[in-house]
């Protein structure tokens, strides 16, 4: 198990963990009320379409593509909230 943690970060340039960690914490900071928490995701989801990239996997592209959109549109109209 240690191993294919070590390789993952020779194989995706540890991205795979920075969007893991970004995305729990945007989306914690976001349950919290925090507006900064939606640049961490959209950090998050910007980090995994790279790892989608690398590792072709096109239906993840489009998935964090969809996502990232869902998530600046989500900034916007909070942003008209307030």
């Amino acid at each position: 198990m240690i191993e294919g943690i070590i390789t993952s970060f020779g194989t995706y340039y540890g991205l795979d963990w920075i969007s893991m960690g970004l995305g729990f914490l945007g989306l914690y900071l976001v349950t919290e009320k925090k507006r900064i928490g939606f640049l961490f995701s959209i950090g998050g989801f910007l980090a995994a379409i790279i790892v989608a990239l690398i590792a072709q996997q096109y239906g993840f592209i489009v998935a964090n593509t969809i996502t990232t959109m869902i998530a600046i549109r989500g900034l916007l109209l909070w942003g008209k909230e307030d």
